[in-house]
């Protein structure tokens, strides 16, 4: 019997054709893939489709299994019309992307894994009312970034305006971008490692470690489009600990905005941050102290030990929150030569501010300078008692690098004593106030004009008169009540001069001008005493009693006109 003959394999052949196309398809489509990808054409389709918000580039990117994408030094740019910039440089990134999202206009990625982060934030500033004009309606259908269970590794450096911070170690969250429509951060954590805080290139600081966690929800803004991010961070909170570093190695940073010279101060602050809708809450805390810290400007040198005290609480009876800080200086040692030394326990700089934005200066700001008892000796007299200055930092300003502007200042002296040479001690106290106040820091100098009361004339005696005391038919001078004053007073770093000088008191009535070089004052006064008028001139010399037309005597001694 003829066995059978075998079956033809054509069929069989047949079955395999397809798995073959179907495998030759796939090599073809990862071709395509990596070529869409190697030659940036898939980062051109994406910048065309977004108008280039934001813009996003790559210098290599490849897949090996389709999905899954490597990328090195892919790139994240946002600008806006103001000027505001963010940018988003990742060295090397493995992202399983999602193929099917291309063709819904997504970029989806479920999971991304990044190696080396560069961030930089630029915000543009806030826009005057007047100014703002509605934006071009977003695209009702654009194409959307949506980056999901992201882990960062080396985040090289974090750039907000002019501060930079490095350390930090690992960041995870999630980010979904709809160009015109909203930014969305979620779940976002970070651990800082050592470190550095550096601003405008400087390190300031040492970031030893610390945490941090936040939320984004940053909606389109209407009507000028664009996304508030600060403000859009609903929830955030920020841990470190970190030195400081001695004040002789930031010369470079403070010689770009003043000639004082600084040394010292190195120590250490502790941070707990809390944010909500984008302004500083309730459980933020800075504390630190360091080393004393000198400042020298000229011939006058400040030095004191320092600590800072900051903390966030609510408003009593509601309202908005607010910002507490207190620096404290003590004790505290002023030179300035041989002219003039002073020393006190302790000096406290209080400020206190509506808890301020995180991308704004601090709004409705009150400080204030409070000395304890002080000491001081200047010229042959000694001075005893406490200051308080209280400024208004709402038209605190920086004139040039080295000049300091507060007007609308006030100074408060209580329980002053002066001590001359005599042994002589007379009592009193009183505000000035000061419309006008401008202070250079180098070389050291002030001028202002000032308005002021005080309990008695005897400020007067202690500064018009090297030895503190006039001849004594002139005692009215010391006993004057209720004294009201005015004028303008000029400090450089040897002479101090007092003109349009006028005073009020009961029974008494004086004008004068005075300058001292750093020898006996000389000064030039018209002292009335009920219908008594006197002209009065003090210097080396002595004292010199003009009684004839002391007005007319006054007017062409000093040029100032009576009216």
């Amino acid at each position: 019997m003829t066995p059978p003959s075998p079956q033809p394999s054509r069929p069989r052949g047949r079955w395999h054709r397809p798995w073959l196309w179907g495998l030759g398809g796939l090599v073809v489509l990862e071709l395509l893939y990596n070529g869409v990808l190697l030659t940036g054409l898939l980062a051109t389709l994406l910048n065309h489709a977004t108008h280039g918000h934001p813009r996003i580039g790559w210098t290599r990117a490849w897949s090996l299994v389709p999905g899954d994408v490597y990328v090195r030094n892919l790139t994240l740019r946002q600008e806006d019309d103001r000027g505001g910039v963010w940018q988003l440089g990742l060295e090397d990134v493995t992202v399983d992307l999602s193929l099917v999202s291309l063709l819904r206009r997504r970029l989806e990625a479920e999971s991304l894994e990044v190696r080396g982060l560069h961030v930089r934030i630029a915000p543009a500033p806030p826009l005057p009312e007047e100014a703002r004009k509605p934006a071009r309606p977003p695209s009702p259908d654009p194409w959307q970034v949506l980056l999901y269970n992201v882990h960062i590794q080396d985040v090289r450096e974090l750039n907000w305006k002019s501060v930079q911070l490095t350390g930090i170690q690992e960041a995870t969250g999630s980010l979904e971008l709809v160009p015109g429509h909203r930014v969305s951060a979620r779940d976002v954590k970070v651990r800082l490692g050592p470190g550095q805080l550096r601003i405008q290139g400087e390190a300031v600081a040492d970031v030893q470690q610390g945490a941090a966690g936040f939320g984004i929800e940053a909606p389109r803004q209407e009507p000028e489009g664009g996304f508030d991010l600060t403000a859009g961070m609903r929830e955030g909170h920020l841990q470190f600990n970190a030195t400081v570093r001695a004040l002789e190695e930031l010369q470079p940073l403070v010689s770009r905005f003043t000639d004082v010279r600084l040394r010292g101060g190195a120590g250490s602050l502790e941070a707990t941050v809390q944010v909500k809708e984008g302004r500083l809450a309730p459980g933020t805390l800075l504390k630190g102290a360091g080393k004393p810290v000198t400042v020298s400007s000229g011939p006058v040198n400040v030095t004191a030990p320092w600590a800072l005290h900051a903390d966030v609480y609510p408003r009593e009876g509601g309202g908005a929150d607010r910002l507490g800080l207190k620096l404290t200086l003590a004790p505290v040692q002023v030179e300035a030569g041989k002219a003039l030394s002073m020393k006190t326990p302790e000096v406290l700089v209080l400020l206190g501010a509506r808890s301020p934005r995180l991308d704004e200066p601090l709004p409705d700001v009150h400080l204030d300078v409070r000395t304890a008892p002080l000491h001081a000796e200047w010229a042959g007299a000694t001075m005893r008692g406490r200051v308080l200055l209280n400024v208004d930092a709402r038209k605190l300003a920086f004139r040039r690098r080295d000049t300091l502007v507060f007007h609308g200042s006030e100074l408060q002296l209580q329980d002053i004593s002066v001590h001359t040479k005599e042994d002589q001690t007379r009592d009193w106290e009183g505000t000035l106030a000061f419309p006008e106040a401008t202070l250079t820091l180098a070389p050291p100098a002030f001028e202002g004009r000032f308005a002021g009361k005080f309990s008695n004339a005897s400020p007067f005696v202690a500064l018009l008169t090297h030895q503190g005391a006039l001849p004594g038919w002139l005692s009215p001078l010391l006993t004057a009540k209720n004294l009201e004053l005015s004028g303008a007073v000029d400090l450089g770093e040897r002479s101090a001069k007092l003109h349009q000088m006028h005073a009020r008191g009961e029974g008494l009535e004086l004008r004068g001008q005075a300058e001292s070089t750093g020898g006996p004052p000389q000064a030039v006064l018209l002292v009335k005493m009920g219908l008594l008028a006197v002209g009065v001139e003090t210097g080396a010399q002595g004292t010199d009693i003009q009684i004839l037309q002391p007005s007319r005597w006054y007017e062409k001694k000093t040029g100032e006109k009576l009216k």
